[in-house]
């Protein structure tokens, strides 16, 4: 992986925000969402940047002693190289730093590259939320990882 990994700065919300817009998949957030989270102290903000191009970025919230990953997402461009796996290592690494228990998150049902990641580094599958993304309609797959062992290493995909 040639990106480095970093907090989220104001300076990345443009690249940010219009990666997200190329992803049909992910959360199309306002400006101020990523603002608070990048200054709330329970919640972590990263990215991950190739030269002067946006690579990825992830988002993880701390709800009690539960991170929830809010959004992860990789640049078509940037895809299979691990970055997506480095982003939530990191993520994963920060739940631990604030003692979390455990990492959630929901996934498109139809989105096996994501999947395949997750259960890669050790997620597991915890149920369905029935038509639970928009355009298109699509079912939520919840997973979750307990922190009381640790995540699987994963290096570049195959």
């Amino acid at each position: 992986m040639m990106a480095k990994l970093s907090e989220m700065a104001a300076s990345n919300l443009g690249a940010v925000m219009a990666l997200a817009r190329r992803s049909p998949g992910a959360p199309h957030w306002p400006r101020q969402i990523y603002e608070n989270a990048m200054e709330q102290r329970q919640t972590t903000a990263l990215v991950a940047v190739d030269g002067d191009q946006l690579a990825g970025f992830a988002v993880g919230t701390l709800v009690l002693d539960v991170c929830q990953l809010e959004s992860i997402i990789v640049a078509e461009e940037f895809r299979r190289q691990g970055i997506g796996a480095a982003l939530l290592q990191a993520i994963i690494a920060w739940s631990r730093q604030w003692s979390a228990q455990r990492v959630e998150l929901e996934v498109r049902a139809g989105n096996a590259p994501a999947i395949a990641l997750y259960e890669r580094i050790g997620f597991l599958r915890d149920g369905i939320r029935r038509g639970y993304y928009r355009d298109p309609q699509e079912d939520a797959l919840l997973m979750g990882l307990a922190l009381d062992s640790p995540a699987k290493t994963v290096e570049k995909n195959p």
